[in-house]
């Protein structure tokens, strides 16, 4: 192979073609160990945001402020190798503050010729975390970075200007990823209020927030007499996955969506035989029953045919918006009732009986109906926003790979 060729990216801005260089870390970088600053804010390494004040950090830390003469200045644009392996082990930092001595900062030998923000995207990505796997000790907390062995490490590198392009790039990229998950927060949280509010509270028979035009009551129903089915399935006897039955786990159901993502597999002999009892339906409810509790998923048909486990309870409707009890399956009341009810064994389960006794708070027909296409709208919407997000956090690490060397 081309020498040149092995030292550069596959993708990079127009304008550059020069080979990226090649350098061992200590030849790089140096540690720094700047003390006797205590009026400095105490900073704190988190795996999103780089090195973050103590106080924003959400996390009630003990220390003795006499020792902070004693800990380490970290300056804008610097590096803190901490315990923790988690991201590589390498915090950014973007503001100035102490740390703990027991971390090691780095700092660049020349700064003019390396930008840090291209770095952070090196220390972040899965083939550096890889190699640093190979020098990393200790099983507790945990791995422990040397900064001797993370000196003898070999990058490779492009010139300022590539670096600076890249860099910014790729801070653009986590904007707009960082933008999309505010905006998914957003919606679920939107979803989980409203579920708090448009169904009546424990006892009561009217909703604190109503579709305009309904006024009547709610009653009480069991989910036993708004269903024709209420069972589950078996584990299948062969283990190996083959077959071109889909067979639905807990693990299968996305907990916030309720779309079912994947599937393991089972064989039609299987399906059709002891398996039978448990061949599943278009719009069939699944409701997780043991392990995780309260995972809910609607069965659609381009899943079918379709089996299941134990973990799972199938609900076959006789009566009720299909759309209303899912959702009402999702909210609080039924949350509450999982904590109140659960079976505690090698791990917390529901029993068939108890899911055919819960009990369900019922509108009229038409309320139901609105309500239930309100909540699909919404759910259609998270599901959505949250390929978006899938999408953009797996263009990002693709060129991660790409773009550098």
């Amino acid at each position: 192979m081309d020498k040149n060729k092995a030292n550069v990216p596959k993708i990079r801005f127009p304008g550059f073609t020069d080979p990226w260089e090649r350098r061992k870390a200590g030849d790089i970088f140096f540690t720094v160990a700047d003390k006797n600053h205590p009026e400095l804010p105490v900073l704190s390494a988190s795996q999103e945001l780089g090195m973050i004040k103590r106080d924003d950090s959400g996390i009630n830390i003990s220390h003795n402020k006499e020792n902070e003469v004693g800990y380490k200045r970290v300056m804008p644009g610097q590096f803190v190798i901490h315990l923790r392996s988690f991201q590589g082990g390498f915090a950014h930092s973007n503001i100035e503050g102490i740390t703990s001595p027991a971390y090691t900062v780095i700092d660049f030998v020349d700064k003019s010729n390396h930008y840090d923000n291209f770095w952070k995207y090196i220390f972040s990505s899965e083939s550096f975390i890889k190699r640093l796997e190979l020098i990393t000790y200790g099983i507790r907390d945990g791995r422990s970075i040397s900064y001797s062995d993370f000196a003898t490490l070999p990058f490779k590198f492009p010139k300022y200007e590539e670096q600076k392009k890249i860099g910014d790039y790729f801070i653009k990229f986590g904007n707009l990823i960082t933008l999309h998950q505010r905006k998914l927060n957003h919606l679920q949280d939107r979803k989980k209020s409203l579920l708090q509010k448009m169904f009546p509270k424990n006892g009561e028979d009217f909703p604190e927030l109503r579709f305009p035009g309904f006024t009547d009551p709610w009653e009480q129903r069991k989910l036993r007499e708004l269903s024709s089915l209420i069972t589950k399935g078996t584990t299948p006897l062969d283990k190996s996955g083959n077959g071109n039955i889909n067979f639905i786990k807990i693990e299968n159901v996305d907990p916030s969506s309720g779309e079912i993502i994947s599937t393991a597999k089972i064989t039609k002999e299987e399906h059709e035989g002891y398996l039978k009892r448990s061949q599943l339906q278009e719009n069939d409810i699944l409701f997780s029953i043991a392990g995780t509790l309260g995972r809910v998923a609607i069965v659609n048909k381009d899943v079918l045919p379709a089996n299941t486990n134990q973990a799972l309870a199938i609900i076959r409707l006789k009566n009720g918006c299909l759309n209303y009890i899912t959702t009402y399956l999702k909210g609080k009341a039924v949350s509450v009732y999982i904590k109140k009810n659960p079976t505690i064994g090698a791990q917390p389960n529901l029993s068939l009986e108890q899911i055919g006794n819960l009990e369900i708070s019922l509108p009229k027909e038409e309320e139901q109906i609105q309500i239930g296409e309100f909540f699909q709208q919404l759910d259609n919407l998270i599901i959505l926003n949250q390929r978006k997000l899938n999408h953009l956090k797996e263009q990002k690490k693709s060129l991660l790979q790409q773009m550098f060397v």
